[in-house]
């Protein structure tokens, strides 16, 4: 009986561990698996203490010691690049205008963002339907075309376009730019370095770029992020 007992507490703790992982973002599930490891190989070596099973794992553990000292070496050396590896794949591109405030999460491959004024103020274009976003689309191409240009590359990469037309920003001037706006833009922190705003200027125009499901818009912009800050 105490040992079905613990079973199911087990199970049931192996059910709650997965459902809180499948709920974390990307950027938060690697440090709560290196948690979850700690805590596990704990709770083996105080049950395994308990029962009186510890001489046999005594004897691994030193057979291992090598092995897990090479390990902490490298890892440590390896730290910095994964890092700068990590913050250049989940850093999401942000592009503001006067009407939408939209971001491009790689990590998640996800673009979504939210409506600032108007009939759908501080609504997420994810949760409008067709017919809103074509009543927003048609407000905002004439009266606000930068944001239309926006709403229409959401549409395209999102594979909701609808009939309108996205317009022609391939040669669009965003000399208005701020510096704080182009660093969201690239995704990069304040003070990046050049090489990092030339690196991710190039990894944004690989993936946004209109040939590769990007749209002529993101391109000038990401464009005018770089010029403003190199």
């Amino acid at each position: 009986m105490p040992r079905l007992i613990i079973l199911l507490i087990f199970i049931l703790a192996i059910w709650y561990w997965w459902n809180t992982v499948k709920r974390l973002e990307p950027e938060q599930k690697r440090a709560f698996l290196w948690r979850s490891a700690f805590w596990a190989v704990l709770a083996v070596t105080v049950v395994l203490a308990v029962t009186g099973r510890m001489h046999w794992v005594g004897a691994a553990v030193a057979a291992l010691l090598p092995l897990v000292s090479f390990l902490f070496k490298w890892g440590r050396r390896a730290l910095p690049l994964m890092q700068i590896l990590s913050r250049f794949k989940t850093s999401p591109s942000h592009f503001k205008t006067s009407s939408l405030s939209v971001s491009i999460n790689f990590a998640s491959k996800k673009m979504d963002g939210t409506v600032l004024t108007g009939e759908f103020s501080g609504r997420t274009l994810s949760e409008l339907s067709s017919e809103e976003l074509d009543s927003l689309a048609t407000d905002l191409r004439e009266n606000d075309r930068e944001s239309y240009a926006l709403l229409y590359a959401y549409r395209m990469r999102t594979g909701n376009s609808g009939q309108q037309a996205g317009g022609d920003f391939q040669n669009a001037n965003f000399t208005g730019i701020s510096e704080e706006e182009a660093y969201e833009v690239l995704g990069l922190e304040l003070n990046a370095s050049k090489e990092d705003v030339l690196k991710a200027h190039k990894r944004l125009m690989q993936r946004l770029h209109p040939d590769r499901g990007g749209s002529d818009y993101l391109a000038a912009k990401i464009n005018a992020a770089k010029d403003k800050l190199v």
